[in-house]
């Protein structure tokens, strides 16, 4: 087979393990031709892609702390030379880039609050698609690329394979999971589902955080997605490490790196048949 596109999924800090997972790939040579992230899939995917520098990425990667995403995370999650806390420095990284500039292909999945469709994001600047990827429909406005609201892409389909099979249907597709969406009992779905409704109902701006919080509703009545099988999965153990909460960062890079080790045979048998 030819080279592997991989497909790094949404968690919060837990996607900090796919500095672990990339780190141990490039060390052994694999061929990264693409990156396709969601959310923090696209934040660390981007620090990899921008130089191919596994060194950088680390120690970017690494600078983050609970003082500089907390600044961050206040300021509104903005990725600029003026932005606050880890921002700024995402921007020293990768944010002042345009996708032509990326040492290796990128994409950075979103969701348009206006219509749910899901889009990859692959031209202009790298920062602004980022800051797209990550947003929180609710806490924060829309990010608006082409016209489109555009919020983060790890919502409900934490693990975009689909959109990167479409994209690079040449490449083998390598997903990295690292969290999922929250799922409602089935009995709570239809009751979300008409919230959402009655909201849209009354004319709110989908770019609005009550919209936001319409969008949410709509998701979280959708149930589990059905996704595109991968050709090979590298699957992080995180347990203990939470989402939400700035913490056990570097833990969550060794976690990563123990599951590219556990990968590697497997990985290197799909290249070699």
């Amino acid at each position: 087979m030819g080279g592997l596109v991989l497909v790094l999924g949404a968690g919060g800090i837990r996607g900090w393990a796919h500095v672990g997972v990339l780190k141990v790939l490039h060390q052994a040579q694999l061929p990264i031709q693409a990156i396709v992230g969601a959310s923090a899939g696209s934040l660390i995917g981007a620090l990899y892609a921008a130089h191919r520098d596994v060194g950088l990425m680390l120690e970017v990667a690494s600078s983050a702390n609970v003082a500089s995403l907390t600044t961050w995370f206040l300021g509104g999650l903005k990725i600029g030379p003026d932005a606050p806390g880890f921002g700024r420095r995402l921007w020293q990284a990768y944010g002042h880039l345009d996708f032509g500039e990326m040492a290796i292909a990128f994409r950075a999945a979103a969701l348009d609050v206006a219509t749910g469709e899901r889009v990859l994001i692959g031209s202009g600047n790298v920062g602004r698609a980022v800051e797209a990827s990550i947003r929180p429909p609710g806490l924060l406005p829309p990010v608006l690329i082409g016209g489109r609201p555009l919020v983060d892409g790890g919502l409900h389909d934490t693990v975009p394979t689909a959109l990167a099979i479409a994209a690079f249907p040449q490449l083998t597709t390598v997903a990295v999971p690292v969290g999922e969406f929250i799922v409602l009992p089935k009995a709570l779905q239809p009751i979300s589902r008409q919230a959402s409704r009655v909201i849209w109902g009354l004319g709110v701006d989908p770019r609005s955080r009550i919209g936001g919080l319409a969008f949410m509703a709509h998701l979280l009545s959708q149930g589990r997605p059905q996704r595109l099988p991968p050709q090979a999965y590298i699957v992080p153990r995180l347990r203990g490490i939470m989402a939400i909460l700035p913490f056990r960062i570097e833990e969550a890079i060794r976690r990563g790196e123990k599951a590219a080790r556990a990968a590697l045979p497997y990985l290197r048998q799909l290249f070699q048949g």
